[in-house]
């Protein structure tokens, strides 16, 4: 069963209640959110989702319209930057979020990693980093409690996997495997 989030026009989340077959609106009280098979929409990528459910979950496209995806790691600083980026990338490739906590230096270990991921994977997934700060409900509902440097991989506007902390292996063996699959 798929956890679906939406965000909509006017820079609200939602989150469909199966139970009461009803979109709500998130809380701010810490609460933690079904962090299992999670799917976000957004305008743009819920008409691509509607579709896609229309074909048996088979991709309308397999390859964006035109490849302009960076051969670098991108820090997405708010909102408005994020639906960009989403809107354009996540019905077509792989987005690789690292969530970090700027409090910390840990996440810096991983930069020339993701930097080198980048240009390997270019046409092929974006990676983008996440301060937590800026981020708060995305990172809960993607199910990042804590623990930074948090990658989280999407494919299809649905996460496909998640590695926490210096993983580098891991991370690498997660990004191989969802762009085969």
């Amino acid at each position: 069963m798929n956890s679906y989030y939406y965000y909509n026009r006017r820079n609200q989340w939602k989150w469909w209640s199966g139970r009461l077959g009803m979109w709500l609106e998130p809380t701010t009280d810490g609460r933690r959110y079904p962090a299992v098979n999670i799917v976000i929409l957004t305008p743009d990528t819920f008409r691509y989702a509607v579709a896609i459910h229309a074909l048996g979950d088979k991709p309308i496209l397999t390859k964006p319209p035109q490849d302009n995806s960076p051969d670098h790691v991108i820090s997405i600083k708010d909102m408005k930057e994020w639906q960009s980026r989403w809107d354009r990338a996540a019905p077509h490739k792989l987005l690789v979020y690292e969530f970090y906590d700027k409090k910390s230096t840990l996440y810096k270990a991983m930069d020339e990693l993701l930097e080198d991921l980048a240009k390997k994977y270019k046409g092929q997934a974006e990676f983008c980093k996440l301060d937590v700060d800026n981020f708060e409900l995305l990172a809960r509902i993607c199910g990042v409690e804590g623990a930074y440097p948090t990658f989280v991989l999407f494919k299809n506007c649905k996460q496909v996997g998640k590695v926490v902390g210096l993983k580098e292996d891991e991370l690498q063996q997660s990004i191989k495997k969802a762009l085969t699959d």
